[in-house]
């Protein structure tokens, strides 16, 4: 298997990592309605800003975390694979990329998570959404590991549970790649063992793990599909977009879900394998042919992507700026359900982001791989080592 002929960038797919990550930020917008660590009992979901437009967002978007396992699946297997099996990528160096790349960021947005808590605290008497905040959970947080099991509920800049989830599936895949392991039926394999373990383990960890090799699986589809089965992209192309037709009716057309749920459990499981195993892969499968034959396709929307990380760990850190405000008595306690506070929020937030990702994420994921790589040149003495 050689993919080198692929783009150097799946901007599509970087695309929409971003778009789904506006969605788990929208899906957070219920913060707001928070008090004392749990939502009012008051709280309307339907009053939300623009909740005709966004209620897909409103409703479900924390499951958009799981399109982010599926996605970071496909992209390890496509960047990472081939490298650690030939052994052209060592453990070290490739934890020093995955270091660069998460830990800085995640580290500021801790501090400042931390240092915003305590006014919070000190000013109310409990914390803001997340409750603990002591040193302990401190201690996890600096080691991603937030949601190990562990801990005793959310803490700090919680979202960042997610990227506590990929580095253990980011230990698994490293050795499956290095033993040379995972293969098409191999990823489909832990991807359905997985999902079972899941049912009777009750820790994401299994769910993450079976939604990353699902993304494995759809990589090898994606390259038998470009370079042997061309005519299986109308295929493809089809299927992802009556997925997407079929999401957008039940959303705001008919509620012919909620018929299937009731069903019983074949209901519940039909409609989670029809999200898992229908809509995420047809979906990021079509977007990776589409830029494999079109080349540089949304690349004029690369930003929202790029941004990614940036706006998913500094949108708690910025709700809670917004809640101490609601404290001092700048805001009204009701000022979430303002379209303009809405439009205010992402105003901040997305230039915020960018601003982020130009002027700390890139520069300092940069100094920390050259400093690596100068180190490394100097104790081999030998030619540059490309990190």
């Amino acid at each position: 298997m050689n993919s080198n002929t692929w783009p150097k960038r799946f901007f599509a797919l970087n695309v929409s990592r971003g778009i789904a990550t506006l969605a788990v930020v929208m899906w957070h917008w219920q913060h707001f309605g928070s008090i004392s660590n749990s939502l009012s009992k008051n709280f309307n979901r339907a009053g939300e800003p623009l909740y005709a437009i966004f209620k897909i967002f409103y409703e479900k978007g924390f499951t958009a975390v799981e399109y982010f396992f599926i996605l970071s699946g496909f992209t390890f297997f496509w960047l990472y694979r081939a490298p650690i099996e030939n052994k052209h990528l060592s453990f070290g160096e490739f934890w020093l990329k995955r270091f660069s790349r998460l830990w800085p960021l995640h580290f500021l947005t801790l501090l400042i998570v931390a240092l915003l808590q305590h006014v919070y605290i000190l000013h109310n008497g409990n914390s803001f959404v997340y409750p603990f905040n002591d040193i302990y959970h401190f201690i996890l947080n600096l080691g991603f590991a937030s949601k190990w099991g562990l801990e005793r509920g959310w803490s700090f800049n919680a979202p960042v549970w997610v990227v506590s989830i990929e580095i253990l599936l980011y230990f698994v895949f490293f050795a499956v790649a290095y033993f040379r392991q995972g293969g098409v039926f191999f990823c489909l394999g832990t991807s359905i063992l997985s999902f079972a373990v899941a049912l009777f383990a009750h820790h994401v960890f299994f769910t993450g793990l079976a939604l990353f090799f699902l993304g494995g699986a759809v990589f090898h589809l994606t390259f038998l599909i470009s370079a042997k089965l061309h005519k299986a992209k109308l295929f493809v192309y089809i299927v992802a977009a009556l997925s997407w037709v079929l999401i957008i009716l039940d959303f705001y057309v008919f509620k012919f879900s909620d018929f299937i749920f009731e069903i019983g459990i074949t209901g519940k499981v039909f409609l989670t394998g029809f999200r898992y195993y229908i809509f995420y892969p047809f979906t990021v499968c079509g977007l990776a042919l589409i830029e494999i034959d079109k080349n540089h396709f949304l690349k004029e929307l690369s930003w929202i992507g790029d941004i990614t990380y940036s706006s998913y760990l500094l949108h708690f850190p910025l709700q809670l700026v917004f809640g101490l405000f609601v404290s001092y008595g700048m805001l009204n306690h009701e000022f979430y359900l303002n379209l303009v506070y809405f439009v205010i929020y992402f105003l901040i937030l997305i230039p915020l982001s960018y601003i982020t990702f130009i002027g700390f994420e890139r520069p300092i994921q940069n100094i920390i791989r050259n400093q690596y790589r100068l180190r490394k040149n100097a104790e081999q003495g030998s030619a540059p080592v490309k990190i």
